[in-house]
């Protein structure tokens, strides 16, 4: 589903049960970094896990895996599938040196994109989406996981009740 249709946002987001907060999580096609700096009301950093290059069955590609954390912890697991291929080498090599944010690297190069939401979930602790973002000589199909508890501890999402046995 494209970024811009609305209505099939919305009936998606309805259909996986999402509360508000976590709608605008999994909805938000800016970078996912400054939209959890808002939330959490300080700097949301990208820690690289993991890359490394891999020959997929159709194409060689780059395998990320970050964790974006603050102060209060992790608040979201990264992974993304990247396509040699289908990438720019600037991007790339930008990629592959770790230091920022695929989100700002898009931003970096002015690289005009389009953000294309293939799924969403829940459960009881946590909610996710999968994406891609394509452009010209661009493309990252990224799943993002975010678990609930830093969120409820800020007051973004309502708190579950928790069952002792």
């Amino acid at each position: 589903m494209e970024e811009l249709d609305f209505q099939g946002l919305l009936d998606q987001f309805n259909a996986a049960g999402l509360e508000r907060g976590e709608q605008v999580i999994l909805g938000h096609f800016g970078t996912v970094q400054t939209l959890l700096s808002l939330i959490f009301r300080e700097p949301v950093k990208v820690k690289l896990l993991e890359q490394e290059s891999r020959d997929n069955e159709s194409e060689n590609e780059i395998l990320r895996s970050v964790h974006l954390l603050c102060e209060i912890g992790i608040v979201c697991y990264a992974t993304t599938h990247i396509p040699l291929e289908r990438n720019h080498p600037d991007v790339l090599a930008d990629i592959s040196a770790g230091t920022l944010g695929l989100g700002q690297i898009v931003v970096m190069h002015e690289i005009p994109n389009k953000r294309v939401l293939a799924s969403v979930g829940r459960n009881p602790h946590a909610f996710w989406r999968r994406y891609t973002i394509e452009g010209p000589e661009l493309l990252l199909q990224i799943h993002e996981y975010f678990p609930r508890e830093p969120f409820e501890e800020v007051g973004w999402l309502k708190a579950r009740e928790r069952s002792d046995g």
